[in-house]
Order: C-alpha cells, then structure tokens, then sequence
C-alpha cells in the first residue's frame, strides 16, 4: 500500500464515528439509495482531504451502475470511465483490491479515463472496493481524485477503504428496503385492484341475477372486447353504478414504525 503522503492528505482521527453516524442517520431516514450514494461520496471526498474529489460507482444484483460525484470534474471523469467500460473504479470493483495511479499522466491504463482525468486537472487518483454481506450481490467502488501527483497517505486509503466497506453495506440495506417498498406498492395496487373487481362483480350479479363465475366471465369478456385491463372496466361498472370512483375498503396501512 502506498507509504507517502501530500499536504492536507491526513484522516481525522475520528473519520469513522463521524461516517457511520451520518450513514445511520440517512438509513433511518429511508432516504433513496442515489440521496445515500450522494452524501457517501461527499463524505469520501471529505475524508482524503481539503483538496480531494470523489465519484462511486456501483453494481447492484446485475442492475445498472449508478454513479455519483462530489463534484462536476469527478463525474466528468466517472462518464468517461463508464463509457469505456474499463477505468480504475470499475476495474477495483471487479478485481475487489484497492488500485492507485500516483501519476495520471504517466500512467498507460484506461486511454479514455486517462484524458478526461487530465483534462479535469487531477494529477493521482486512488479506487476503492467495497465488500457488502448479507447475500447481496453489491459491487461498489469509490474513486478520489486530487491536483497533486504521487503516492496516497497510507492512512487516508485506510480510512476511506474502511469507510468504503461502511457504505457498502449501507447502499445494500437501503436497496433491499427500496426493493422490500416496491413488493408493498404491488401488494396494495393488487388489493385495490381485487376489491374493484369485487365491487364490480356484486353489481353484474344483481343485473343479470347469475352466480360469481358468470358474472366474472362476463367481466372478462367486457375486458377482452375493449383491450382495457379488467381493473379500469370494473371500475367504470362501480362509478356508473354509484355515482363516485370506488375505493378499497381492505387497504393495507403500514405498521406503526416502518
């Protein structure tokens, strides 16, 4: 690991508490994983000192990489490793193993990520890979970038690593609580949908005075002959009927503390 060191590259000696205790406070919050994803890298660029940038990049189940920048240079420099598919944050996060490029310029890897990162104004830059557990498939890295060329403080790669493994977690967390709030969403719009349908099949029984799977068939039927889901047909049946658009007398509500 990288033994020199720059001006202003110290970690503070309470780096850690500090982070963890924004992440758990965002967690609490269910803030959205891109809200998470802004203040981790905002936080990570704090850490490597007054003169350091940040990007992170992360890989979730498969999905598309989401990347967020403590400013504009370091997400210029982000697109342009995207748009190559290959760049040190993509390939410390494959490879899982910190890599450092002390000298940009000097550097023959990533032709594309090389150019832009100079055009940006960065001399070095250092990437990060973050361990996530729990079963969930997680690849995230961070990037920092600063002016100044050479090796990276070995304390700041420490810290920022070990903050990098914090907020791996983190984002894993709050993506499987986005994920868990999506399945709730889906539940209620079935039961709302199963209750207009209910409400729609009480009322084709009264009219052609025939049992349920009559009348669901003919619902059905109705449905298929305009292209129109089931759902909207029962309920124009219902705000014929009643005057008003129908509602779900079995809503789910959200437990108390979720």
């Amino acid at each position: 690991m990288a033994t020199g060191h720059g001006a202003g590259q110290e970690a503070a000696p309470d780096w850690r508490s500090g982070a963890l205790g924004e992440l758990h406070a965002l967690l609490a919050a269910t803030v959205p994983v891109d809200a998470l994803l802004d203040a981790i890298v905002r936080r990570a660029a704090t850490l490597a000192g007054p003169d350091a940038s940040a990007a992170i990049t992360v890989r979730l189940g498969g999905q598309a990489t989401v990347v967020a920048a403590s400013d504009e240079r370091a997400a210029t420099c982000d697109r342009a490793e995207q748009a190559a598919g290959d760049g040190p944050c993509l390939e410390a996060a494959r490879v899982e193993r910190l890599i450092t490029v002390p000298d940009v310029a000097a550097d023959p890897r990533w032709r594309e990520w090389r150019e832009a990162t100079l055009a940006a104004g960065f001399g070095s830059a250092a990437a990060l890979p973050a361990r996530a557990e729990d079963g969930i498939q997680l690849d995230l890295a961070i990037n920092l970038y600063r002016a100044g060329t050479g090796e990276w403080h070995e304390d700041v790669l420490a810290g920022v690593g070990r903050f990098a493994d914090d907020a791996g977690r983190a984002v894993a967390v709050a993506a499987r609580a986005e994920e868990q709030a999506r399945v709730n969403a889906d539940l209620k719009q079935a039961m709302a949908a199963r209750a207009v349908i209910d409400q729609a099949l009480g009322v084709v029984m009264a009219q052609n005075r025939c049992g349920p799977e009559e009348a669901f068939a003919i619902l059905r039927r109705a449905s298929q002959n305009r292209n129109a889901k089931m759902r909207d047909v029962a309920a124009e049946i219902v705000t014929r009927i009643s005057g008003t658009e129908p509602h779900s007398p079995h809503e789910f509500r959200d437990r108390p503390g979720r």
